[in-house]
Order: C-alpha cells, then sequence, then structure tokens
C-alpha cells in the first residue's frame, strides 16, 4: 500500500457534486432524515431536566442515556452486515419501526425505569438508521466525494441545534414533556418515505454473515455493568464483574483484533471512536442538569448551551471537510481532540462561582473539536476498507463509538449516583463527570497517530 506522501493530494469536491443527478436526490433523503432525528435527539436532551423533576429516580437520569447506548451498540454490527448483505431499503423499514415504537414507549412512560427502556427501543432504531446513512455513503459515494456528505450529515444538526433546545423548553413549560417524543413521528415517516426512492436496491454482498448472538451478548453484559455502577448495593461488586466477564469475550468477537490496545490501522480507530464519545457524551448528557440544578439556570437557559455546542460541531466538520484533503486523518483527530480537552476544562469551570459565558464558550470549542474529529475517524475506515466491505468494516467503529456514548454517560451517571448515595453534592458527582472526560480524551490523543491515514485515489462512482 503507498504511503500516504506518495498519494495525490487531491482538492476537495464542488459542493455541487454532492447534488448532482441521482445522487442528489439520495444525499437529500439522507439529509431530511438526520435532520428530523437530530431534532428529536436535541429536544429530548432539553427536557431531561423537566423528566427528572416529574419523575424522580435521579440515579436512573445517565441511563436514559446508556440505554440508548446500549441500544445502539446492540443494533449496529447486526445493522452494519445487513447493509452489505440485503441493502439499505429493507434494513431502513425495520428500524423506523423500531425507534417509532420506542418513542411511542417513551411518551407513555409512567416511571423512569420504564423511560429508559423505550429509550433502549429508540436505541436499537436509531443503530439501525445510522448504520443504513453512513453505510450507504461508504457503498455509494466515491472517496473524494465522502467528506462533503458527512460534512453536510454534520450540517443537518444546526437547525435541530437552533430549534430543538427552544421547542423542548417550550414543551417542558406548557403541554409537557411527552410532547418531544410524539411530535416528531409523524415528520419521521415522512423523511423516511421520501428516502426510500433513492436509496439503492442492490446489496454487494449477499453472502455477509449476520450474527445476533455475540451483540446481544455483549450489550448484556455492558447492561451488567452499567446497573453495577449505578445501582449501589452490596451486589455492585458481582455485577461489574459477572458483566465484565460476560461482555468483554463478545466484544473481542464483533471489533477488529487489536481493538482494546489500539493496533496501528482499523483497531486504533475504533478505539479512538471510543474514547471520543466516551469524553463527549460524559459531559453533554449532564451539561443541561448542571446548569439547572448547580447554577439555578432555567431550562431555556441550559437549552442554549447545546445550541452552541451543535453549530460549533457543524462549522468544526466543514472545515474538517476541507482540511481532510491535505492533512492526515490522525492529525485531524488531534487538533480535534486538543480542543474537545480545552473546551472540557473550561466547561468545568462552570460547577465553580464563575461568570456563566465561561462554561458556554467552553463547550462550544468542545463542540468544534468533535465536529472536526468525530467525523475524521469514520471517513478514514472508509478509506482503508476493501472495496465492497466497507459497510462491516465501519460497524465495528461504529459499535465503539456508541459503546463509548453508554459508557462515557454511563460512568457519569455512576459519579453522580455515587455523591447521592454518600450525600455529597451533585457538583461533586459532576465533577467526577468531567475527570472521565478529561481522561478519555487525553487516551484519544495518545493513540490518535495509529488511526489509518489512507487516502482515496481517484473518484470513481
Amino acid at each position: 500500500m503507498a504511503s500516504l506522501s506518495e498519494r495525490p493530494t487531491p482538492s476537495p469536491v464542488p459542493w455541487r457534486d454532492v447534488f448532482r443527478g441521482a445522487r442528489g436526490r439520495l444525499t437529500a433523503g439522507l439529509l431530511l432524515l438526520e435532520m428530523l432525528v437530530a431534532m428529536e435527539v436535541l429536544i429530548v436532551a432539553t427536557v431531561m431536566p423537566a423528566v427528572r423533576r416529574e419523575l424522580g429516580d435521579l440515579h436512573l437520569y445517565g441511563w436514559t442515556f446508556s440505554a440508548a447506548g446500549l441500544g445502539l451498540f446492540a443494533a449496529i454490527p447486526v445493522a452494519g452486515r445487513s447493509v452489505d448483505r440485503f441493502g439499505s431499503r429493507r434494513l431502513l423499514a425495520v428500524t423506523l419501526v423500531v425507534y417509532t415504537g420506542g418513542l411511542v414507549a417513551a411518551a407513555l412512560a409512567p416511571s423512569m425505569l420504564a423511560l429508559v427502556m423505550a429509550r433502549f427501543l429508540q436505541g436499537v432504531g436509531g443503530g439501525g438508521i445510522y448504520a443504513v446513512s453512513l453505510g450507504t455513503v461508504a457503498k455509494t459515494y466515491p472517496g473524494d466525494v465522502r467528506p462533503r456528505v458527512l460534512a453536510l450529515l454534520a450540517a443537518m444538526w444546526v437547525l435541530p441545534g437552533l430549534l430543538g433546545p427552544p421547542v423542548g423548553a417550550l414543551f417542558a413549560s406548557t403541554v409537557g414533556w411527552r410532547w418531544a417524543f410524539v411530535v416528531p413521528i409523524p415528520l419521521l415517516l415522512a423523511a423516511a418515505g421520501l428516502t426510500f426512492s433513492a436509496l439503492p436496491s442492490v446489496a454487494s454482498d449477499p453472502n455477509a454473515r449476520i450474527s445476533l448472538l455475540w451483540p446481544l451478548v455483549l450489550a448484556v453484559g455492558a447492561g451488567g455493568m452499567l446497573a453495577g455502577l449505578t445501582e449501589l448495593s452490596i451486589w455492585t461488586p458481582l455485577l461489574i464483574v459477572v458483566g465484565f466477564a460476560i461482555g468483554m469475550p463478545a466484544l473481542t468477537r464483533i471489533v477488529p483484533p487489536g481493538t482494546l490496545t489500539a493496533r496501528a490501522g482499523l483497531p486504533a480507530a475504533a478505539a479512538a471512536a471510543f474514547l471520543l464519545s466516551a469524553a463527549f457524551l460524559a459531559v453533554d448528557a449532564f451539561l443541561p442538569l448542571m446548569l439547572t440544578d448547580v447554577r439555578g439556570r432555567s431550562i431555556a437557559e441550559a437549552g442554549l448551551v447545546i445550541t452552541l455546542v451543535t453549530v460549533a460541531w457543524a462549522a468544526g466538520s466543514w472545515w474538517q471537510s476541507r482540511a481532510a484533503a491535505r492533512m492526515a486523518m490522525s492529525r485531524l483527530v488531534r487538533v480535534g481532540g486538543w480542543l474537545v480537552l480545552m473546551g472540557t476544562v473550561t466547561a468545568m469551570s462552570g460547577l465553580a462561582d464563575t461568570p456563566l459565558v465561561v462554561p458556554f464558550v467552553g463547550w462550544t470549542i468542545a463542540g468544534v473539536g468533535m465536529g472536526i474529529a468525530f467525523p475524521t475517524i469514520p471517513l478514514s475506515v472508509m478509506n482503508a476498507s476493501p472495496e465492497g466491505e466497507e459497510a462491516g468494516e465501519l460497524s465495528a467503529t461504529l459499535l465503539m463509538d456508541t459503546l463509548g456514548i453508554a459508557f462515557g454517560a454511563g460512568l457519569a451517571g455512576s459519579s453522580v449516583a455515587m455523591a447521592q448515595a454518600a450525600d455529597a453534592s451533585l457538583a461533586a458527582g459532576l465533577s467526577g463527570a468531567f475527570a472521565i472526560a478529561i481522561i478519555a480524551t487525553l487516551l484519544l490523543l495518545a493513540i490518535a497517530g495509529r488511526i489509518p491515514n489512507e487516502r482515496p485515489l481517484d473518484s470513481a462512482t
């Protein structure tokens, strides 16, 4: 394989190429679906402090995010291989049914535990949608167009970032937080209908192997570990040990060999995806709670930080789509990682009596870093994967990404739960969440140089 220095350095393709011909219809459909899913995610993130006030059970707060992550990584390995074998249309139909069922269950949830279960269903459906989108990008778009498409997918979070938090705050203060799960359903189904006609109907590998066993075993093991970390009791050590013993063998069978040691190449990309998402979710899931319950701000004010980080993420991704043609993937991940670290440390100052603008600015900086690093990791995997196996290879990285979401939010939730059990302040528990994010980001920076640096050689369609 040619080294990075021997490869040509292409200029970014014009944006109009992304919307040309049949490819343009596919792009429009994927972007619309991404925007509506983003709207639901950001509205829910905004209303969660109101949910906690009505349903109680603060120790389960982190589980509402971790459960979605568990569902995601239970679904993604299966979904990635299913894209290879069955194509995108069938998979999208099934996952939309599951996702919609999760929304309905969440809207009707009588308790925080029921909401956690509904969020798991949403995660399963969301994992399928995620796999369809990135698997379709990997299989359908030429290598030099992919960075543009990934940037556009990130940009689809801008409008939801502007509208989602105010809409969520409006729901929470008027008709109630349950409508946050109901309103997206008809729009989501309409967007899916538009997307179906543009999705490729031919599967590239009808013999691709699909295994349900190990993803489900992994979800059970990870769930046991998170339960042990969150539900503090005499059973905690046993749950953690048993969960680890169940989940670890399953994880090693799903991800590329060498992932746990971040071996150079695809394994390092999968490990980097885990660390980046864990670092971000350990803070992002709890920042509105910090602003409302520690700093005494309203849900509408707390929602502003979600808007800022979303817009900043899109801006970082736009810059990354141009820089990816001339910079090594590992360098881009380092740049993004340093920004996430700086932003996390700055946002942490919000636990003290600093001006409120400081944590807002800090988390905006972290958003720029995520916009740079987050799309770079799957892009490096797409470029390094054998032709026809892109979705399957990508599924391992997406799995580690969603595992990071579950464990980042879960470990941060454990910190909050331990503080509550020890009669310590919420600020003390949230300090632990920030510490988890800082450690994960430092580990990411340590392995960033090992991810694949291949660039596409041509732009064949």
